[in-house]
């Protein structure tokens, strides 16, 4: 049987703030566009609740605001990135 239980690793490595940038902003547009397609999907198709998705995408507008600071300071200081990034997995019964 499986473990319950997962941590893979997704990014690790150090990076120039412009390839961390794209790297980064990458997958918080793609998170933004997942929860989109989700309030498209489930408002408007089929009048579900998605109050959760548009908390979701602010909370990811929020965190690219704050990686254009990083980005935008390390560039100016010349500096590389070291990014570590991990994923945990938990499998749980559906209600």
């Amino acid at each position: 049987m499986m473990e319950n239980k997962h941590k893979l690793k997704l990014i690790d490595g150090k990076f120039k703030p412009s390839e961390a940038g794209s790297i980064l902003f990458e997958l918080i547009s793609r998170k933004i566009s997942y929860h989109q397609m989700e309030i498209f999907s489930n408002e408007e198709r089929f009048g579900k609740d998605v109050s959760n998705s548009k908390k979701r995408i602010e909370q990811l507008k929020d965190v690219r605001k704050h990686l254009e600071e990083i980005i935008e300071y390390s560039s100016e200081k010349k500096l590389n990135l070291k990014i570590e990034s991990f994923i945990n997995i938990t499998f749980i019964k559906e209600n």
